[in-house]
This record gives structure tokens, C-alpha cells and sequence, in this order.
């Protein structure tokens, strides 16, 4: 690495379709990229899927742009999985599978046997992939960010992207044509099940890929990339065949994107065609209404409410000077509104409307008595948790997640006033 180092990880890469391993911690073998805004991820997807009609490539998506392509075994031993743990773990699940099997075909098959448990939640060498790069985004965004995914001095998200890897699987696929592979592990390979009970992987368009035992998939795919003749030291080539995406994780592109792909009918129940998936595409559809709500304001406050709301001739009486630095409600609600929601389980023990007097609670306190640059003021700073917690326990809000979310609303919230006093400063600069 040279020059100056961005603090956030993915402005370090070059913009796609340029590539680079910038950091083999983070990087590991696969040459990485990233895009602008998540709507660029469109001409990503012309660019692998216009003229592949074969369906050449998959991909993948994960949440955090530290993980590894690192399959749920592999973690739970914490490096490859040796084949005699593997043969362990399967030889257990078809002991304990004796009696709920449906179709007992799958019992003939260890890539099948891995395939069945991959779907229930058993620790397996297999790695998720789908023919969909849409399918992939969903699976990059569908979660909202892990309250441990905050810096515990700064209480700033350090997430800085989402990602998708892209597979090149023909290529895969030509290595073992026309070769005796009898079991799974012996060789690099792509596994298309053709049991399907649940039907998730039709709806999600899945398969899987399965590393060699003892080994990852990127280390043995870049063995047989040597071996083919690609030079595996230009990033350029091994990105024909393998490379990673980061998309920025802002505050709003989360639900921007996954509305998009509702439109598209990709979402929980459309992927998981059981309880699990209506029962997340239902929290989906909450969290819309929930930022609905705050963004159009379609909810009436009441006369006696204790939230101080300015009227059109108080704020007349105030300065123009003063007006340039408070924060716009209708601009800004909806991200404080988000900045709340840190795990999914909030959603099942505050009222939505709730949330929103929390918000304009926060927002009438910084409009009429922080301050300009009351971010940078300790006692403001101790103020405003005290305003924020309290109105917090009044709505009853999980005591488990309340003084993370008091933080990550408060930071949202001196974010957003900080771009607001640039802005202000410039103007008056500009002599406006």
C-alpha cells in the first residue's frame, strides 16, 4: 500500500471495472472494486449478464466488507475444514435426519445430503451463490447493520460497504467435465442440487460451490487459473474469473435498495416460500411504512403534544443567519428514523408512531437549543443523551438496544447538522 489511506475501506479501491487488492487482510486473494452509488450496480449487472446467455457467472452477497467467502464449517473450525471433520459432521446429520426425510433419495448423495443441510442451518464446506445478481444484492442489503458493527468510541458505523462477489462458473464447471468426481471435497467444484423441498433454490435461483478439503475457494481456484495459463499476478485477468463489488453502506441506501428489488419481487417471501419468508417480508413492509410515514409526515400530532414544534411566524422572527443552520425536518427524518432501527427485533416492541415523536423530540432540541456547532460541545453532546434516552424509555423502547440507538441517532444527527453549517458557511462566504 502507498500514498494516503481512506479510513473507509472501499475509497481505497479503484471505481469499477478497474480492480485491485488493495489489502490481502481484507482482499484475500480476490481483486476487488468498488461502485459510486448503489444504482450503479445496474451497469455491473449489463456488463456480466447482457450477452451471458449460459449463465456463465453467479454471484454472492454479504453483509460486512470484511468477510471472507468463508463457508459456515470453515468458520466453525476457524480455517479449512479438514475432509475428517467434514465426514464427521455428515456422517451426524444423516444419523440425526432418521425419520424426517421425505424423499430418502438424498441420502445417496453427500453433495445432496450437504445441500438439504446447507438450508437448514447446518455447518457446511458449501457456499451460497445465485445465478440472480439481484438475488445477490438483496442478500448484501437485507439485514440492517449489527450493533457491533459500531466503533465503540465514536459509536460511528464502521461498515463502510456491502459487497457481491461474482464467480466465474463455467470455468469451474470445465475443470471436472468429463472427470470421475465420485465425492464431494475431492475437487473444486459447483453443485446444482436436484433435490429442492422447500423450493428455495429455484426461487432463488441458488447453487452452491464446494472447495477441495484443506483448502478455500479462492486459493484452489487461483491454483487452477496457474495451471490454465492465466497470469494470476494481473488482477485484470483473475477478475475475469473472480472478484468482489463493495457498494457504499450509507444510512439510506438500505431501504432505498431493497424497495427497489420488492418492485423487482425479490424479497423474503418471494425467496423463502415459508413462514420465515413472510414473516420478513412483512417486517419489509413495516419498515416502509415506518419511513413512509416520517418522510410525508402522514401522521397527526397531537394539540397537547409535548414535542415543541415551531410555527411559520416564530421562525419568521428568527435571523436568516440562524435559519441557514437548523436542520430541515422534512429532509432529515427519515435517516434519524433509520438511524433508530438497529436490530430487527425493535420493530416487534415500539409503536412506529413512537418513533417519530423520539425524532422530532431530538429535532426540536437541536433547532431551539443546541446551538450552531453544538456536535462539538461536550455539555450539548451530555444534554441531548439525557433528551434522547429519556423520550426513548417514555416509548418504551428495549432496554437492551437503547443507549446504542441514543448514539446512532445522536451521530446521524450531528452528521447531518455538519453538512448543514458547511453549507451555511459557504453561502455566507458567497455572500448569500
Amino acid at each position: 500500500m502507498s500514498g494516503s489511506v481512506e479510513k473507509k475501506y472501499y475509497l481505497n479501491l479503484p471505481m469499477w471495472p478497474e480492480f485491485d487488492i488493495f489489502d490481502k487482510t481484507v482482499d484475500g486473494l480476490i481483486p476487488s472494486a468498488r461502485i459510486e452509488l448503489w444504482e450503479d450496480y445496474d451497469r455491473v449487472v449489463r456488463f456480466y449478464c447482457d450477452n451471458d446467455h449460459e449463465g456463465n457467472y453467479v454471484f454472492r452477497g454479504q453483509k460486512h466488507y470484511k468477510w471472507q467467502l468463508e463457508p459456515t464449517l470453515d468458520r466453525l473450525v476457524q480455517g479449512a475444514v479438514t475432509e475428517d471433520i467434514a465426514t464427521k459432521q455428515l456422517r451426524n446429520f444423516k444419523l440425526s435426519t432418521r425419520g424426517r426425510l421425505q424423499d430418502k433419495s438424498v441420502l445417496n448423495s453427500d453433495s445432496e445430503l450437504w445441500a438439504l443441510g446447507q438450508h437448514h442451518g447446518l455447518a457446511t464446506p458449501l457456499l451460497d451463490w445465485s445465478l440472480s445478481p439481484y438475488v445477490a444484492l438483496f442478500f448484501a442489503f437485507e439485514g440492517a447493520d449489527d450493533p457491533t458493527w459500531l466503533d465503540g468510541d465514536t459509536g460511528e458505523l464502521n461498515n463502510y460497504s456491502r459487497t457481491v462477489f461474482i464467480l466465474n462458473k463455467s470455468f469451474i464447471q470445465d475443470l471436472i467435465d468429463g472427470e470421475d468426481v465420485t465425492q464431494a471435497g475431492e475437487q473444486l467444484q459447483i453443485v446444482e442440487p436436484s433435490i429442492d423441498d422447500h423450493g428455495r433454490l429455484v426461487n432463488q435461483a441458488g447453487l452452491f460451490s464446494f472447495a477441495p478439503y484443506g483448502e478455500i475457494l479462492e486459493s484452489s481456484l487461483e491454483k487452477h487459473l496457474a495451471d490454465s495459463g492465466v497470469d494470476i499476478d494481473d488482477v485484470t485477468e483473475v477478475a475475469k474469473y473472480i472478484c468482489r463489488i463493495h457498494i457504499p453502506n450509507k444510512p439510506d441506501t438500505r431501504q432505498a435498495c431493497l424497495k427497489k428489488l420488492r418492485k423487482m419481487n425479490i424479497h423474503h417471501a418471494s425467496l423463502f416460500p415459508d413462514l420465515i419468508g413472510a414473516s420478513g417480508y412483512c417486517n419489509d413492509l413495516i419498515r416502509d411504512a415506518i419511513l413512509g410515514a416520517s418522510k410525508h409526515l402522514l401522521y397527526s400530532e397531537p394539540a397537547n403534544s409535548l414535542i415543541s414544534t415551531e410555527s411559520e411566524e416564530q421562525s419568521s422572527e428568527k435571523s436568516e443567519s440562524n435559519k441557514k443552520h437548523r436542520l430541515d425536518k422534512a429532509n432529515v427524518k427519515g435517516a434519524l428514523l433509520d438511524a433508530l432501527i438497529i436490530h430487527d427485533s425493535i420493530y416487534k416492541s415500539v409503536i412506529p408512531k413512537d418513533l417519530m415523536y423520539v425524532v422530532d423530540e431530538l429535532l426540536s432540541f437541536i433547532n431551539e437549543k443546541a446551538g450552531v456547532d453544538w456536535y462539538k460541545k461536550e455539555s450539548i453532546l451530555a444534554r441531548l443523551r439525557n433528551v434522547v434516552r429519556r423520550a426513548l424509555r417514555k416509548h418504551k423502547f428495549p432496554d437492551d438496544y437503547l443507549n446504542d440507538a441514543a448514539e446512532n441517532l445522536i451521530k446521524m444527527a450531528a452528521d447531518k447538522s455538519e453538512e448543514v453549517d458547511r453549507e451555511a458557511c459557504k453561502s455566507d462566504e458567497g455572500g448569500e
